[in-house]
């Protein structure tokens, strides 16, 4: 009832009725934090736009991803974005350590293991999505990011009218949405919210899934180049949890849960705080401030033990841009000029296998300061040069906190980041791209604080890499055509291995591969857009050389047709291919690769007036497949089914 009354109220109080600041012009809102600005340079870069997301909004976040070149999207519970990982050119399990997730410049991918939770993310607030590919991202948004960076824009970046939305959805497995958002505008500040809470009941035994979430903004303009902004937010999730299944149960009963009483919470709620001044030589300086608290619980009963872990992991992440768009020396260098600043804590409460309680702490802090000039070369017209550095210091102390506060582990690292790239035109928007980089990752905080007792703490080498890419892109008015190759070698690659059950640092390995992207609008009605990934993924040194990296696929691709019917309505039909890969905790090659799977969906949404009414039907043609193949004691596979048929209708109404 309290949930109920909220809503309620807050929608009587930013219901937008007219009002005389209704009839000025819409204010307009700087562009919230992003360091490319649509000028990366030398790099596979891809920006999903507000269109593009509108369309695919029946899709979770990282579902829409993964339609995209040199994406995969994998999740252990089929139906929602939890418990999942965004995998970029080669990266598998490893994925979630490698690839960073931000919201409007600042991440969301904590410093834990777990990566980021996309299911926090409202796709109907999302504006833009920039996928910026290789170690390139490393030195744009720092530590986390070889593989990748994945930066969600939020809200229109420039204008904000008022609305009031209401949006339900109901799918296959019980699965029901309500989303309730909102925006005000006044004099010289806007307000908005959203109250959003999602229920399924699963594809699997025990896989229901329960979230509730708030998120609200206020933003004040200062005048009409700066502003200053407060949000908050809050989310209260709980999961069950079905684990893995054998994989000769999968092809009898794949609904069955492995582990029918385990389950897990989490609580987060953070709070931001920022401004941003434009001044009016086209200089920017930006700073925000984001503190966080996640409170997380999970109950296991495996092997007839009981396995109980209690987490806190508190945050603070503060970062300050200076972007000189004109430069007093020399009017064709950009220069931006940022630092970030992590500060985490880490504390974990739990009993081992042999039912004995621990509590051991991290404390972990970092500051990367960077750099990035971006030159375009007057002796040759159409070239541009980007070339930049960023600083990593890293530090984390490991307290035992059973008995006593006692340091087991304390350590400093020095790594760095660099990149040099290049873009030549050889006509309007006709290109050739390239770029040289090196990029690191630190470990986790729950990489040296396992679960197990603090005497199996270790320091684990920094994992870096080098890479080189080039590209070209050809874009026309009714198509476009891309083709990138990039090679990517790794070392020090932190894995954990379930053997000596502690994470490692292992051979050098090699990510090396080819993206292709087609785009056409065949007609005024009809358009098409595909996309290939050929990936090599390897351990190229040591005793395992040869062994390919688990859950990537050597082929995956992506096609959608999308037919416009008229003014109101529109069908689409979209296509992914996976290819087999190989299993998770198998050097010696034991099990065989798991099948590869082919998932088709079709869509069908219609507008009238305010009301927009959408159909689909997910993997229609009920495909059975699972993913996350792995090997278990006894050599026995085991693997996470997925779900076949799925059907759903939303209803969307904006006022």
């Amino acid at each position: 009832m309290s949930a109920r009354l909220l809503i309620f109220l807050l929608s009587i109080v930013f219901f937008p009725f007219n009002s005389s600041s209704t009839e000025t012009k819409p204010i307009r809102i700087t562009i919230y934090p992003t360091i490319i600005d649509k000028k990366v340079v030398g790099s596979s870069t891809t920006i999903i736009n507000k269109e593009t997301i509108k369309e695919n909004a029946h899709l979770s976040l990282g579902q829409l991803l993964s339609k995209f070149s040199g994406i995969n999207f994998e999740n252990l519970y089929s139906g929602v974005d939890v418990k999942s990982s965004v995998r970029v050119r080669g990266f598998g399990e490893q994925a979630t350590r490698n690839v960073l997730i931000l919201i409007n410049g600042i991440r969301i991918s904590d410093m834990t293991i777990a990566g980021a939770n996309l299911s926090r993310v409202l796709i109907e607030n999302v504006q833009k999505i920039e996928i910026i590919k290789g170690g390139k991202a490393s030195l744009l948004f720092g530590d986390g990011a070889v593989a990748g960076a994945i930066n969600i824009i939020t809200k229109n970046p420039l204008y904000v009218e008022d609305k009031f939305q209401v949006k339900t959805s109901l799918k296959s497995f019980n699965t029901r949405q309500q989303i309730i958002s909102s925006a005000k505008k006044f004099d010289d500040f806007v307000i908005d919210y959203s109250i959003t809470n999602l229920e399924t009941d699963g594809y699997r035994n025990n896989s229901e899934y329960d979230q509730s979430s708030f998120n609200f903004n206020l933003t004040n303009f200062n005048d009409g180049n700066s502003r200053t902004f407060a949000e908050f937010k809050m989310t209260d999730e709980q999961t069950r949890l079905p684990g893995s299944i054998l994989l000769t149960d999968f092809y009898e009963n794949p609904k069955q849960t492995r582990f029918p009483e385990d389950f897990a919470t989490e609580k987060i709620s953070s709070i931001k705080l920022g401004g941003e001044k434009n001044f009016y030589n086209e200089n920017k300086i930006t700073s925000i401030l984001r503190l966080e608290k996640k409170d997380q619980y999970s109950s296991m009963l495996n092997w007839g033990i009981r396995y109980k872990s209690k987490t806190t992991l508190n945050t603070a992440h503060f970062n300050s841009q200076f972007i000189s768009n004109k430069s007093t020396l020399k009017k064709d260098i950009i220069g931006k000029f940022g630092i970030d600043i992590y500060n985490s804590t880490y504390k974990v409460d739990a009993n081992n296998w042999a039912y004995n309680q621990y509590i051991n702490k991290a404390e972990q802090q970092i500051i990367e300061p960077s750099i990035i000039i971006n030159i375009k070369d007057k002796k040759i017209t159409g070239l541009n040069y980007e070339l930049g550095i960023r600083s990593h210091h890293y530090e984390i102390d490991v307290f035992n906190l059973l008995s006593s506060r006692v340091k087991v582990l304390s350590n400093n690292e020095e790594n760095y980041a660099w990149s040099f790239g290049a873009d030549y035109n050889i006509k309007t928007n006709n290109k050739i791209f390239g770029n040289i980089s090196r990029s690191y990752r630190s470990p986790r905080l729950d990489e040296i604080v396992t679960v197990g007792p603090s005497t199996s703490i270790n320091p684990l080498k920094h994992q870096y890499s080098n890479e080189m890419e080039i590209g070209y892109e050809n874009k026309l008015i009714n198509s476009r055509y891309k083709i990138s190759a990039f090679r990517n070698l790794i070392k020090n690659q932190i894995f954990y291995n379930s053997t000596s059950f502690a994470n490692e640092n292992y051979d050098p390995s090699i990510h090396q591969g080819i993206e292709i992207e087609l785009d056409k609008k065949i007609s005024n009605h009809l358009s098409f857009s595909s996309n290939s990934t050929f990936m090599n993924s390897y351990v190229a040194k040591g005793s395992f050389k040869g062994n390919e990296t688990p859950y990537v696929p050597k082929l995956r691709a992506n096609a959608s047709l999308n037919y416009k019917i008229n003014s109101k309505a529109n069908l689409s039909y979209s296509y992914k291919y996976f290819g087999k890969t190989r299993a998770g905790n198998d050097d010696n090659y034991i099990l065989p690769k798991s099948k590869s799977y082919q998932i088709s969906d079709i869509k069908l949404s219609y507008n009238f007036k305010n009301f927009t009414l959408n159909t689909f039907v997910n993997n229609f043609l009920d495909e059975k497949y699972y993913t996350n193949l792995i090997m278990g004691s006894g050599n026995a596979a085991y693997v996470y089914p997925q779900a076949g048929r799925t059907i759903g209708l939303e209803i969307e109404a904006e006022f």
